[in-house]
């Protein structure tokens, strides 16, 4: 590739995948012309500097797009920064854990126990019925899924939960 050509990219403002596809060179290829010619494109003459910012519309920070978490499978960032989008997830997963306890009766089934829902577990009665773990669910909300699967549980407290598992 020519010096005159890849410069000529590089101040209309091209990133080296859209010179790669302009050209119909691989990425790679563009990266060892700009090495060998001492070049470099905008963005990494920018590189470290914030350049691109957004607003978290939950704590009204404005944040470089290092501080969101990629979208899976989809174009962009996420809408939250990353310690919205944990607070978040930890307020879903604690509602979702209390609805499930609701929906068992809200208190160990063997003790009565019912004062921190961090220590009541939900145990299968016959273990090869258990289509999957309750606590390991990704899901977003309560539905017949989860419900079917309660269903095949009891909700006893952590100390319950060990003597049931240890025979006793």
């Amino acid at each position: 590739m020519d010096k005159e050509t890849l410069i000529k990219h590089i101040e209309s403002g091209l990133s080296t995948y859209k010179i790669a596809n302009l050209e119909n060179y691989s990425n790679s290829t563009i990266r060892y012309w700009l090495k060998k010619y001492d070049l470099k494109t905008k963005r990494s003459e920018n590189k470290g500097v914030e350049v691109f910012n957004k607003t978290c519309p939950m704590c009204s920070k404005t944040k470089t797009l290092d501080e969101f978490y990629d979208r899976r499978n989809k174009v962009g960032n996420s809408p939250y920064c990353k310690p919205c989008t944990k607070i978040q997830t930890i307020e879903r997963q604690r509602k979702l854990k209390q609805d499930a306890i609701n929906y068992k009766g809200g208190c160990c089934q063997k003790c009565g126990y019912n004062k921190y829902n961090g220590a009541l577990e939900f145990h299968h009665i016959d273990p090869t019925q258990k289509d999957f773990t309750i606590a390991h669910l990704k899901l977003t909300t309560f539905n017949e899924t989860i419900k079917k699967e309660l269903d095949k549980c009891i909700l006893v407290c952590a100390n319950c939960h060990r003597e049931i598992h240890g025979g006793l």
